[in-house]
């Protein structure tokens, strides 16, 4: 498995990959992207990585500063897929423990992601991978018929 940065060649199958893995069991706006172009305008080339095994893009990750401000410029917030022909294969903790080396050699302090408490595998899968609960936005989304919970959780490097 090849970890690196995203290349225009990938936008495609990274659009489709989005298309694949987000819906209503594990987003609050699960969004399918109809254009190269809308997908490369939200998510340039070189914006995230990439796990690539065998010439096919296996997952990916991004980071953000969740709040513009210098006082929270030690935090980034995480946003991870994999495409479940590759589930089960370590991608996604290759991806958390590659994007947590990159924060710590640029002095970033903590990661954070949010996940919907109805995403119980991912839940259970940063715990694995060390990330807390940090909090809780109760009935934050109206989804399917039924309120979701929004959970904050954290990694604190060292």
């Amino acid at each position: 498995m090849k970890i690196r940065p995203s290349l225009h060649k990938d936008s495609q199958l990274l659009m489709k990959l989005n298309n694949l893995i987000w819906n209503a069991e594990n987003t609050p706006h699960p969004h399918k992207w109809e254009s190269l172009a809308a997908y490369e305008e939200r998510c340039p080339p070189g914006s995230q990585y990439v796990a690539v095994i065998d010439e096919s893009v296996a997952g990916f990750i991004s980071y953000r500063s969740p709040i513009p401000l210098d006082s929270n410029r030690h935090v980034w917030e995480l946003v991870i897929g994999v495409h479940p022909d590759f589930q089960g294969q370590k991608v996604g903790s290759t991806l958390l423990r590659f994007v947590e080396k990159e924060a710590k050699k640029q002095g970033i302090h903590k990661l954070c992601l949010r996940v919907l408490t109805t995403n119980l595998s991912a839940i259970h899968f940063y715990e694995r991978n060390g990330y807390r609960e940090q909090g809780r936005l109760v009935d934050e989304f109206f989804l399917d018929g039924k309120y979701v919970d929004d959970l904050m959780m954290y990694r604190i490097l060292n």
